[in-house]
C-alpha cells in the first residue's frame, strides 16, 4: 500500500512539474516577445535616425522634442517635522489612484512616470515653528519619449488624461472640472490627436510662489493671483503658477549684435537685495516726507523700471546679491522671478553672476544656476568645470556681441567670486576667483578667442563679477609715488576685498579686457583707472540699486550704473542714475577711446 501511494504521489508530482516548466517556458516566451517587440518600438522612436520617419508614418510632428513631459497628476504629501531635523510624512494624496484609467497602461517595461516633490512648504511652519505640520505638493509626469509609443503601439490604451488649465475650485462650476482641494484641473485626452494637431496647449510644470507681490513674468506660465491656495501658519499667501506648451515649442538661441550705428548698451544692476513679501526699506536715502512706510522691494522696481524704459538696453547685467537669503528662506525661487521680472517682461537679454547672499536661501547655487539658466532670455550658462561644492564656483563663461558678418566685435566675460574666506586663520574677510577660474579663462581665450579678437583694433572687452578685487584698492599709483590713480565717482566706504590676490587682474589685461565692473560694497560707484598693469584697466562699482540692504555712511541714495560700447569709435562710456531722479545722468565719462 505504501509502496502504490508512494507511485501515485510521484506521478501526480511528475505531472505538476511538467505543467509548472511548461507554463514557465510560454509566459517567458511571451513576455520576451514583448518586451523584445516594446524595445524595439523605444529604439524606433529614440534614435535620432528613426524618429522623424517613426513620427511622420503616424502622422505627428517631427518637431516634437523627447526630452519634453507631460503633467498627468498631482497630489499633496502632509509632513510633520521636529526641530527642523526630523521629518517624518505621508504617502502623498494623489488625484488619481491606481487603480483609475490614467495609470493602469503605463506600467509596461520601459513606459513609466516619474514624481516631482515640489519642495516649498504651503505653511511656512518649517520657518515658524521648531514643531509643525507642512503641506508640500508633487506631480506626475511622463516623457513624451514614452508616450508616442505607447500611443502608436498600444491597443489597450483607452484613455490618458493630462491637463490644460489650473483655476480655483471655489470659483468654477465647470462640469468637467477635476476637483483637488483648492484646484480645479481641466483634463484633456492626451490621444494621438493631440500630438498630431497642436491645438491644444498641455500643463508641463507647475509650483508654488509666495507674497501679495509675487510675479511670474515666463511668458509661457499662468499665476493664479486671484486664489491664493492656503493661508496656513505663514503670513505669506501662497500661489499656483503652471506652465502651459505647446510639445513642438523650441528655445530659441539669443544672439548679440549692435544697433545700426554700432553701439551696444548695458545697464548693470547689482546688489538688489530682494526678498519674499515687499520687504522694508534700509537705510532709505532721502528718507520718506509723507510718513508712509517705506516698501523695499516696490521702490526697487519702479526704479529699475524706469530706468529700463529710458535706456532700452541691449543686454542687462546682474552682478550678484539678488536675492537677500535670510529673507527667501521659504522660497528663493519667487525672489529670483521678482528681481528678473523687468527685463524678462521686456524681452531683453541677461546675464548674471552670483553674490556672497544669493544662495543663503531656500536653495543652493547650483540650484539657483539650474534655475536661470532656463529662464527667458538669459545668457547664463554652466563651464565645463563648475562644481556642485563650488570649488570652481557656479556660472563662469563668456559671451561675444558679432556684427551683421558674424565677427565678434565686443567679449564679455562672467566670473563667480564666490562668498566667504575658507582659509579665514590666513586670508580672513571674502573669497577670491581661484587661479583654477583665471587659468582656465585664460586657456579658452588663446585657444579660442585670441584669434578673432586680434584681428580687430577696435574689439571691446569687459569682465563682471561680484566682490571686487584686491587692486579696486589702488588709489595711489604703483608707477608715480606720490601720485594718485584717475578716479570718478564715490569712495565713501572701505573696499572689502579679498585679502588674497590671484592675480586675476593681469590675466585680464592679458586678456584684453578694458574694464571691470563689480557690486557688493553698497556705497561706493567709481571707476578707478589701475596702473598696476600693461594696459590700465578700468575698474568699476555699479552701485547699489536695491532698498532691502544697507546704504548708510551718511546716507547713500540707490543708483544704476550704465555703459554703452561703440563698435566704430572703439570706445566705452558710462554714466549713472539715481532714484530719486532717473531722467537725469551724473559722472558721464569716456573710459575707453581707441
Amino acid at each position: 500500500m505504501g509502496m502504490l501511494l508512494s507511485r501515485r504521489y510521484t506521478r501526480l508530482f511528475t505531472y505538476l512539474f511538467a505543467i509548472v516548466i511548461v507554463t514557465i517556458t510560454v509566459h517567458h516566451y511571451v513576455v520576451k516577445s514583448w518586451i523584445k517587440e516594446h524595445r524595439y518600438q523605444q529604439q524606433l522612436f529614440t534614435e535620432d535616425h528613426d524618429i522623424d520617419s517613426l513620427l511622420s508614418e503616424h502622422g505627428i510632428d517631427p518637431n516634437i522634442r523627447a526630452d519634453d513631459h507631460i503633467m498627468i497628476n498631482v497630489g499633496v504629501r502632509e509632513c510633520f517635522h521636529a526641530f527642523n531635523i526630523i521629518q517624518w510624512c505621508k504617502s502623498p494624496q494623489k488625484l488619481y489612484n491606481e487603480n483609475d484609467d490614467y495609470t493602469k497602461n503605463i506600467n509596461h517595461e520601459g513606459i513609466k512616470y516619474q514624481k516631482i516633490d515640489i519642495n516649498k512648504d504651503l505653511t511656512g511652519s518649517r520657518i515658524t515653528s521648531w514643531f509643525g505640520k507642512s503641506l508640500f505638493y508633487s506631480y506626475d509626469v511622463m516623457d513624451i519619449s514614452d508616450l508616442v509609443p505607447l500611443l502608436i503601439y498600444s491597443t489597450e490604451l483607452v484613455s490618458l488624461k493630462g491637463f490644460k488649465s489650473i483655476s480655483s475650485s471655489r470659483d468654477n462650476d465647470k462640469d468637467d472640472c477635476v476637483r483637488f482641494g483648492e484646484l480645479c484641473l481641466e483634463p484633456v485626452d492626451l490621444t494621438i490627436d493631440v500630438i498630431k494637431t497642436r491645438e491644444s496647449k498641455i500643463i508641463t510644470d507647475f509650483t508654488v510662489l509666495f507674497g501679495d507681490d509675487c510675479v511670474d513674468p515666463r511668458p509661457d506660465w499662468t499665476l493664479l493671483k486671484e486664489s491664493p491656495i492656503l493661508h496656513g501658519s505663514s503670513s505669506l499667501q501662497s500661489y499656483i503658477t503652471y506652465k502651459n506648451q505647446i510639445l513642438s515649442e523650441r528655445d530659441q538661441s539669443i544672439e548679440l549684435h549692435p544697433d545700426k550705428n554700432g553701439k551696444f548698451k548695458i545697464v548693470q544692476l547689482a546688489d538688489l537685495h530682494m526678498g519674499i513679501g515687499k520687504g522694508k526699506c534700509i537705510d532709505e536715502y532721502p528718507p520718506s516726507s509723507d510718513g508712509v512706510e517705506c516698501e523695499a522691494d516696490p521702490k526697487t522696481l519702479k526704479f529699475i523700471n524706469k530706468v529700463l524704459d529710458i535706456e532700452n538696453p541691449q543686454m542687462v547685467v546682474f552682478t550678484g546679491d539678488q536675492i537677500m537669503g535670510d529673507k527667501s528662506l521659504q522660497d528663493s525661487e519667487t525672489t529670483l522671478l521678482k528681481a528678473l521680472s523687468p527685463v524678462i517682461e521686456r524681452g531683453i537679454p541677461w546675464a548674471l553672476t552670483w553674490g556672497n547672499h544669493d544662495d543663503e536661501g531656500s536653495l543652493s547655487r547650483w540650484q539657483l544656476s539650474e534655475l536661470v539658466s532656463k529662464l527667458p532670455f538669459s545668457l547664463f550658462e554652466f563651464s565645463e568645470f563648475d562644481t556642485h561644492d563650488n570649488t570652481f564656483g557656479v556660472g563662469n563663461y563668456f559671451k561675444q556681441v558679432k556684427d551683421d558678418q558674424g565677427k565678434p566685435v565686443m567679449t564679455f566675460y562672467f566670473l563667480d567670486s564666490h562668498k566667504y574666506s575658507k582659509a579665514a586663520k590666513i586670508s580672513p574677510g571674502y573669497d577670491w576667483i581661484k587661479e583654477r577660474q583665471w587659468d582656465y579663462f585664460k586657456q579658452m581665450y588663446d585657444n579660442r578667442l585670441k584669434p578673432d579678437i586680434q584681428k580687430d583694433p577696435n574689439h571691446l572687452s569687459m569682465a563682471f563679477f561680484h566682490i571686487p578685487l584686491p587692486e579696486y584698492l589702488d588709489q595711489q599709483s604703483k608707477r608715480n609715488p606720490n601720485i594718485n590713480n584717475e578716479i570718478v565717482g564715490t569712495f565713501k566706504e572701505g573696499v572689502t576685498a579679498p585679502k588674497y590676490n590671484s592675480g586675476g587682474l593681469e590675466t585680464l589685461d592679458s586678456m584684453g579686457v578694458q574694464v571691470t565692473s563689480c557690486g557688493h560694497d553698497h556705497c561706493n560707484d567709481y571707476c578707478l583707472r589701475d596702473d598696476s598693469t600693461p594696459n590700465n584697466v578700468w575698474l568699476c562699482y555699479g552701485g547699489s540699486a536695491g532698498e532691502g540692504a544697507y546704504a548708510g555712511y551718511g546716507g547713500t541714495e540707490r543708483r544704476v550704473r550704465t555703459y554703452e560700447l561703440d563698435t566704430k569709435t572703439g570706445s566705452i562710456m558710462s554714466w549713472k542714475r539715481l532714484n530719486g531722479s532717473p531722467e537725469n545722468t551724473f559722472d558721464y565719462q569716456i573710459l575707453v577711446n581707441n
